[in-house]
């Protein structure tokens, strides 16, 4: 399990102002493909990555969160997407914000740059869950610990078939699910974890 969090006053405000004003056509390209290229390594990390959102979460800061697999928010959290207002588009994993929180939402936020509190990004469902400032660490650590319950190779699978359905046709996720449970028997876990279940019921 990875969990990611802030520190200081807020989660992340976003990409240097002062490195990307002396940016020029070139330098900006490998700029943002780096960027890009650190939000993949989250994407990509084989165990589930919880985001802990505290303060100002903006820009490039968003689209880290974006790309985490489950986020939560505390009541001082805000969220834009402030690019344009600086000259440029907002890019790379702005990319994820369609299927988080539909296209009208995310054309909002990138053509606006307007900031949006904990409780809308929770509405919008661009977090899962807000909890108060002095609960964020507690309450994200026990979402952890209860990840950290269940079947280490499970767990694993799960995040593939997550990822993958977020790109595959329904009829090819199905096959894909298929075939990630099927190869979760490999192993005993699932017989040792369903007998204890059976165990405990008695």
């Amino acid at each position: 399990m990875v969990l990611l969090n802030g520190a200081g006053p807020s989660f992340c405000a976003g990409a240097d102002v002062r490195e990307m004003a002396g940016l020029d056509p070139a330098s900006a390209a490998a700029f943002i493909r780096g960027l890009h290229h650190a939000i993949a390594a989250v994407m990509d990390c084989p165990v589930p990555v919880v985001a802990a959102i505290h303060g100002a979460c903006i820009g490039a800061g968003l689209e880290l969160v974006a790309g985490a697999d489950l986020r939560i928010a505390s009541e001082d959290a805000r969220f834009a997407m402030p690019e344009v207002l600086v000259g440029v588009p907002s890019v790379i994993e702005a990319a994820l914000l369609p299927r988080l929180i539909g296209r009208g939402r995310s054309a909002r936020l990138v053509l606006t740059g307007e900031v949006i509190d904990a409780a809308t990004a929770e509405r919008w469902g661009l977090v899962e869950e807000v909890v108060a400032r002095d609960a964020l660490d507690r309450r994200a650590a026990a979402l952890v610990r209860t990840i950290d319950g269940a079947d280490p190779a499970a767990v694993r699978a799960q995040k593939v078939l997550c990822r993958q359905w977020d790109t595959l046709s329904i009829a090819d996720a199905v096959e894909a699910s298929v075939a990630s449970f099927a190869a979760s028997y490999t192993t005993d876990a699932p017989r040792r974890r369903m007998e204890a279940v059976l165990d405990r019921r008695g």
